[in-house]
């Protein structure tokens, strides 16, 4: 049941029972500013959150402020839930960030775990940032005129498997739980099938030169269980069989007529089948690359993983640059892609750009031409094939890019020939360092999570907890340096 904050209830808070001169040294940390600046904004936006209780029905939830304030601290040093609900509770810094009374100072992390998991079932798992973001914006008063765009490669909780790897680990933890629910089923399986893929096994650790022999091996399993359990009314509905039914899609080729395992096969006792390899070059990027997190792609260059488009302000003169927009892509997607539904996220936030400044990856005609049509010039290097003549003159680009696909590519070209164009297009090397901070400082290099859903709403938080962290160091810049403030790492 949602229950607002009581701001009465904060006049006996936990700061109270501090000594003056804990409580001065509090105020003077990070923890002056968060609970003066803000906590009034959670305590602003907690109404947009009753919609994940009940009305009527069930105990009172926990004071929002104080869930949505300690999964941002949470992120800002990276810590897990145990590690912040220890600091909540013997941290003195952050009973006087939420102005609370002891009693209060408490949270489970099932608490943590449900409200999360409530997020993502309303699909406000973008909520949180949107919200703190746009306040703290307001608050500081950043202008948002100019911005940069940059991409950075993230991995969930998952191992990084070979090809052989990605087979044993789907039919392992298919196996694994068609044991657990279905016995019966489980124990007709041939014997083989059970020595090299159930649990225990390590048939996926085989050395360079067994690989492709075992490769071929682990295809033909994968076929055997899908024409065995394909037709089963349960297994069938089973998420983990959804997977090895991909993986055959996916990795492997149907032949006309049925295959015998060679003499030394492992599989040589377990019949033809009419399955072969796929040959790797053939296998696409967006192929399954673990059962553990089945969202994850493949990127040629970077890896197995994610993609996280970061969108920065970087106008002279703010106090502070804030993360305006953060997206979660597939790791096999191009980063063109990305550069007009971005922009458009913006757009429907209030924050459009003059100038959105991006590397090539962001650039082509298309997408400049796009962006122009909402009045936002795309700062960029042209596409190779477009490069200006280095011997040739052009003329000085217009102030506006033009709307049409034509004339934005001639913009481009006349841009990036300009005198001006490596002065005004170094600012983006700025977003480097943005994409370095959130990975080495908040933990987005390796998420404790998997999935989807939570990987993303893993990386709004970080993205909230970076913001968070440079308002607060701004505003302990504005103290008084006879206060002796102790600046935020």
């Amino acid at each position: 049941m949602f229950r607002a904050s009581d701001p009465e209830r904060r006049l006996s808070d936990a700061a109270g029972l501090m000594p003056p001169e804990k409580r001065e040294e509090c105020e003077r940390s990070w923890a002056g500013p968060f609970r003066q600046k803000a906590l009034p904004i959670l305590v602003r936006m907690e109404t947009s959150f009753a919609d994940l209780f009940d009305p009527d029905m069930g105990r009172p939830n926990r004071p929002i402020p104080l869930v949505l304030g300690v999964l941002i601290l949470k992120e800002m040093w990276d810590l897990t839930d145990n590690e912040a609900l220890e600091a909540l509770r013997f941290d003195t810094r952050w009973w006087y960030a939420f102005d609370l009374p002891l009693t209060e100072l408490s949270l489970s992390q099932k608490t943590l775990h449900n409200f999360r998991a409530k997020l993502i079932e309303k699909e406000k798992a973008r909520l949180p940032f949107r919200r703190l973001t746009d306040e703290l914006i307001g608050a500081l008063n950043v202008s948002v005129v100019r911005q940069r765009l940059d991409s950075t490669h993230m991995l969930s909780n998952f191992a990084v498997l070979t090809r052989l790897g990605v087979f044993c680990e789907t039919l392992r933890v298919f196996l694994h739980r068609l044991a657990k629910e279905h016995r019966d089923l489980y124990d007709s399986l041939p014997s083989g099938i059970l020595r090299r893929h159930g649990d225990g096994s390590h048939y996926g650790d085989a050395h360079r030169k067994e690989g492709p022999r075992r490769l071929a091996v682990v295809a033909r399993d994968v076929y055997r269980l899908v024409e065995r359990f394909g037709d089963h009314a349960v297994v069938k509905t089973m998420e983990e069989f959804a997977l090895v039914r991909r993986l055959l899609a996916e990795q492997c080729d149907l032949t006309q007529k049925p295959r015998s395992p060679k003499d030394d096969d492992d599989d040589r006792e377990d019949g033809a089948v009419p399955v072969e390899l796929k040959p790797a070059r053939d296998v696409k990027s967006d192929s399954l690359q673990t059962p553990h997190d089945p969202d994850v792609t493949y990127s040629g260059h970077k890896g197995k993983g994610y993609e996280v488009q970061v969108a920065e302000t970087c106008a002279e003169g703010n106090v502070a640059q804030m993360i305006t927009d953060v997206e979660v892509t597939p790791a096999c997607g191009s980063d063109a892609k990305a550069t007009v539904p971005m922009v458009e996220d913006l757009l429907k936030a209030g924050h459009k750009p003059d100038e959105m400044v991006a590397d090539t990856g962001y650039s082509s005609a298309q997408n400049a031409a796009d962006l122009a049509k909402s009045d936002v010039n795309l700062l960029a290097p042209c596409p190779a094939p477009a490069k200006p003549d280095p011997e040739k003159e052009y003329p000085p680009p217009a102030e506006k890019c033009p709307k049409d696909r034509e004339g934005a590519a001639e913009w481009q070209r006349n841009q990036e020939a300009s005198p001006s164009f490596s002065k005004r297009y170094a600012i983006r090397a700025g977003g480097e360092a943005t994409n370095s901070e959130v990975k080495r400082a908040h933990g987005m290099r390796k998420l404790r999570v998997r999935g989807g859903e939570r990987v993303k709403l893993a990386v709004y938080f970080k993205a909230l907890a970076c913001n968070v962290k440079r308002a607060l160091r701004w505003w302990l810049q504005c103290m008084q340096p006879a206060e002796g403030a102790v600046a935020l790492g």
